[in-house]
């Protein structure tokens, strides 16, 4: 019969067409701390009333309840005689006797794995992997990088793809397996929305971006021409949260002209052009006067000083004042040697009112490569973490490709 409803708080499983469309009411949980959940040995149904004559003659029969027939839990069973169902329970024996009866049974094995405890095997598994790659041990290497993939496998989340990225990256080195870089156009336009997911889901970008404008607009206060030299413009989202406030600055907003540098597109598209039409509609919308020009650079060490003057001459009696902004690109120049000196001098001929500088805490470039890797290894687990907490980030660490490091590795 089905059982009764009960009182306390209980969970509705809705069934399909096979379980005809019913629900069960799941009982309150127990307590199994009390003393009182234990195991009660179920009570055998009385036998039948028989001749005493024929009992007696099958009593040695009667199934024997010790040995090894001892089990873990309490079990009934039952045997067929004769027309007639004898049963007999066994109770769960105490761990003396399971320990006796156990060498007459087979074992039967138990894994338990400890999530933390595997966590910190991965960990120290890819940086061993990574030292020895670094001695060029590469039977080590190889031994140690067949591990991870196993590994990694216990993790959830944030750290499973980050030691998977780096376990492949790793195995590349092991195997000498490295892929021409792929610049097709389907690259490039899912790196550009990759870039767009990833700027709406994380918020360190925002935060370098408002961070940066804020300065910039503190530096233009009462300026009536202003120009901002972009050295990485990508999509140009800092910029319409800038001409907005400058929209609404008490006076009116001042003449407003922006130099946007980005590198040569694969599939030889003006990318530039288009994110300057798309940001003068915007300043149009809102009533600034916008000028821009896109400055196609290899590297930034390409840039002359007068790439960053007015087209024109200067017939205005008021200045103009020069912003340049570097979000995420001085790093770049560290592998090239003269390359950063040459783009300072090149900032300082242009005489700019404010230098906004944005980068990372993170040494991908120089050191060893164990110290590259351990160093890549915390950037990103931290980066991963923080878009596997934030509530739009879940996706966007899904869809995400291989971290720019690993690639280096």
């Amino acid at each position: 019969p089905p059982a009764p409803r009960l009182a306390s708080t209980s969970s509705t499983v809705t069934g399909g067409a096979a379980a005809g469309g019913g629900f069960f009411d799941l009982p309150p949980p127990v307590d199994s701390s009390s003393s009182t959940y234990a195991l009660k040995p179920i009570p055998s149904p009385p036998p039948p009333a028989a001749d005493p004559s024929t009992d007696s003659a099958r009593e040695p029969k009667r199934m024997r309840t010790g040995g090894g027939s001892t089990s873990s839990s309490s079990s009934s069973s039952s045997s067929l005689d004769g027309g007639r169902t004898r049963s007999s329970v066994v109770e769960a024996a105490p761990p003396a006797a399971q320990a006796s009866a156990g060498a007459s049974g087979p074992a039967v094995p138990v894994v338990v794995v400890d999530t933390q405890e595997a966590g910190i095997r991965l960990v120290h598994a890819l940086l061993a992997c990574a030292e020895a790659v670094q001695q060029e041990n590469f039977t080590a290497a190889e031994a140690l990088v067949k591990q991870i993939p196993m590994l990694a496998s216990s993790q959830g989340g944030a750290m499973r793809k980050v030691a998977a990225y780096f376990g492949e990256a790793l195995a590349r080195r092991v195997y000498r397996f490295r892929p021409a870089p792929d610049s097709s156009l389907l690259d490039a336009a899912f790196a550009d929305l990759l870039h767009a997911h990833f700027y709406e889901s994380c918020p360190y970008l925002k935060f370098a971006h408002f961070t940066a404008n804020q300065a910039i607009l503190e530096a233009f206060a009462g300026c009536r021409r202003v120009h901002v030299v972009d050295f990485g413009i990508k999509q140009g989202m800092q910029w319409p949260a800038l001409l907005q406030a400058l929209a609404l600055r008490p006076g009116g907003p001042p003449s407003f002209r922006l130099t946007g540098v980005g590198p040569p597109q694969p599939d030889e598209t003006d990318a530039l052009q288009q994110v300057g039409w798309k940001l003068a509609q915007f300043a149009h919308t809102i009533r600034v006067d916008f000028q821009y020009r896109g400055l196609v650079a290899a590297t930034l060490a390409d840039l002359e000083p007068f790439m960053l003057q007015p087209d024109g001459e200067d017939t205005d009696d008021e200045p103009e004042v020069i912003a340049v902004n570097s979000v995420f690109e001085l790093h770049r120049l560290l592998a090239q040697p003269g390359a950063l000196e040459k783009v300072l001098g090149t900032v300082r001929a242009v005489r700019p009112r404010i230098v906004t500088v944005v980068e990372q805490e993170a040494n991908h470039n120089s050191g060893s490569f164990l110290d590259r890797f351990t160093e890549s290894l915390h950037y990103y687990s931290t980066m991963f973490d923080s878009l596997e907490g934030a509530g739009s980030g879940n996706s966007a660490a899904e869809a995400s490709p291989a971290p720019a490091g690993t690639d280096q590795v």
